[in-house]
């Protein structure tokens, strides 16, 4: 029987994309990693995957971590200023230090909200065009229109 493991990097940026200093890990407890450049320290969370509603063409996720003053204060933050959210997924050896061996998903969520139960934190993400057309200031860039769900179309009014 073989094993599989999959850990994920996760990184806030501003609307406009612009990175923050909020990125962790979730496999390599105790010690920071880089991963496409950019470097993240480690955080025990967990992230559900994406998952699609073919119905509405909107794409939901959810990290959940240890609640902290820390963790309140980034995700409220994050959450009242619609901040994007970066996933990388990525497939790793147990057998050879949690070593990365190929890219399994990457996903561009924002920040929709945030619950606690007292011990830990849910974040609830969702597609980033959930806010173009609102009061946001929002614009569609590069690496929102690739974030498009299959079944998503854009109309110009015209």
């Amino acid at each position: 029987m073989s094993t599989l493991a999959i850990g994920t990097y996760i990184r806030l940026l501003l609307q406009d994309g612009t990175p923050t200093a909020y990125a962790w890990q979730n496999f390599h407890q105790g010690s920071s990693r880089t991963h496409n450049g950019n470097g993240y320290d480690y955080a025990g969370f967990a992230y559900s995957g994406g998952s699609i509603d073919l119905e509405s063409a909107s794409i939901t996720a959810t990290i959940a971590m240890g609640l902290s003053q820390l963790s309140l204060n980034v995700f409220k933050e994050a959450a009242d200023n619609r901040y994007l959210m970066e996933v990388d997924s990525v497939w790793l050896d147990p057998d050879n230090n949690l070593s990365e061996t190929a890219n399994y998903n990457s996903d561009i969520y924002t920040v929709l909200g945030w619950d606690h139960d007292g011990s830990r934190i849910s974040v609830a993400l969702g597609s980033p065009l959930l806010a173009v057309g609102a009061q946001t200031h929002r614009r569609l860039t590069s690496s929102l229109v690739g974030s498009l769900p299959p079944n998503g179309t854009i109309r110009i009014a015209g």
